[in-house]
């Protein structure tokens, strides 16, 4: 029977046995607090109450169980951010971002978030710890080149590694409240630079110096210009993804090369980046010639032909490096007197060159180009130009129809068809 005993400030201590433990009595106690405005009869009543369910869960284990919960709960929020990070956090992030995107996390946290903040456990953490490491990547320390702080975009994007810690933390039920959601951390500012393109009358110049050259490069360079697809899905671009009937291409791979590593086939980046775009003419031909191309290639390769079945290969039809498309894009800039731009500029000029129509809703351009963030879109340079590529406005708006396949612009709401 337990044992009720009232104390001075007008709680009752109880006490109940639980059986013998190392040839001694184990006695399990807790303390009872009554209602307040109870009068001594109804505290000393409820207490006994309380009492016997109390007896009861002793008796039943389920005290125990309870007080093994409470010792776990208190053990996981005295946990340290590296212990979490090791033992939760890494594990947690493999199942649902790319090995390139995870080694990047790691090195980052290895690197700028470990040596300050390891120690500091999960129930301690508060914004300012945020805050505090955003301050610190400003700093020179925090570069490698070690003049100056990192720059205000590295500062947004390495401090957000350090909120995904501490929301996954919240998410894992480490901690029962999340302290950097409703906290606001100062971030300096960001200046968003331009996005390079090509105007139309380089795009022209692009085209034509692109008829002097092989197959090969032919097909890459213009069904980036003309798709807008990154260089890792024109990579993993495969025959199959080609529907030469309904000129359009389903783009749902990737290809990605880890450090150190061979290259690997990946879904694309996003949801969103799963999309199918169309094809022009002049497109769908270059790459059907492609085809003709590793046709001819395979009967003349003394057996040595790989069945890859990608689009681009080399002599043997193996998948050619992720970085030959960036290669052969800065070879033929610089062999014809072309305005240097990086591959992706390519893609940025595919959305410029539909934007700049003011009757494409960007909304089609970004589902064109596997873009969620339309601001991106919206930071595209305006090339004043007066139309766009015939191909490119009606295969938008739907309107079926064959064309040329050159590069001729539209007047301003007048179709070429």
């Amino acid at each position: 029977m337990a044992n009720i005993t009232k104390k001075p400030n007008g709680t009752f201590l109880i006490r109940v046995s639980n059986g013998m433990k190392n040839g001694k009595q184990d006695l399990v106690s807790t303390i009872y607090k009554p209602p307040v405005g109870s009068t001594p009869a109804m505290a000393k009543k409820s207490a006994e109450k309380y009492a016997v369910l109390f007896e009861e869960l002793v008796h039943s284990g389920g005290y125990e169980k309870k007080q093994a919960v409470s010792k776990e709960l208190r053990s996981r929020r005295r946990m340290t951010i590296e212990q979490f990070v090791h033992g939760h956090y890494y594990p947690s992030i493999q199942k649902h971002l790319s090995p390139t995107t995870c080694r990047t996390y790691e090195l980052i946290i290895d690197s700028l978030i470990l040596p300050s903040f390891g120690r500091v456990e999960l129930e301690d953490v508060d914004s300012t710890h945020i805050q505090t490491f955003v301050d610190f990547l400003s700093t020179p320390e925090a570069s490698a080149k070690g003049e100056q702080g990192l720059s205000p975009a590295s500062v947004k994007r390495y401090s957000t590694v350090f909120s995904s810690i501490i929301n996954e933390a919240w998410k894992q039920k480490f901690i029962d409240t999340n302290p950097i959601g409703k906290n606001y951390i100062h971030y300096p500012k960001i200046v968003q630079p331009q996005l390079e393109a090509y105007s139309d009358d380089e795009v022209e110049q692009l085209m034509e110096a692109l008829e002097n050259e092989d197959i090969r490069t032919r097909a890459l360079l213009t069904l980036a210009v003309t798709t807008g697809m990154r260089r890792g899905e024109l990579v993993g671009l495969m025959w199959d993804d080609i529907d030469f009937d309904k000129q359009i291409i389903t783009i749902s791979r990737s290809v990605y090369k880890p450090k150190g590593e061979e290259q690997r086939i990946k879904s694309t980046k996003s949801v969103s980046s799963n999309r199918t775009v169309y094809i022009p003419d002049s497109c769908s031909r270059v790459l059907y010639e492609l085809k003709i191309q590793q046709a001819s290639d395979k009967r003349h390769s003394q057996g040595l032909w790989v069945d890859s079945g990608f689009v681009f290969t080399d002599k043997y039809g193996k998948n050619i490096s992720l970085y030959a498309p960036t290669r052969i894009c800065a070879e033929v800039q610089a062999k014809y007197g072309l305005r240097h731009l990086k591959l992706h500029g390519l893609r940025h000029t595919c959305g410029s060159l539909m934007v700049d129509s003011h009757r494409i809703d960007i909304h089609i351009v970004g589902n064109q180009n596997g873009v969620t963030n339309l601001s991106h879109i919206l930071k595209l340079p305006q090339n004043s130009i007066s139309g766009i590529p015939c191909w490119l406005a009606c295969k938008a708006c739907e309107i079926p129809q064959r064309h040329c396949g050159r590069w001729a612009i539209r007047v301003l709401g007048v179709c070429s068809k």
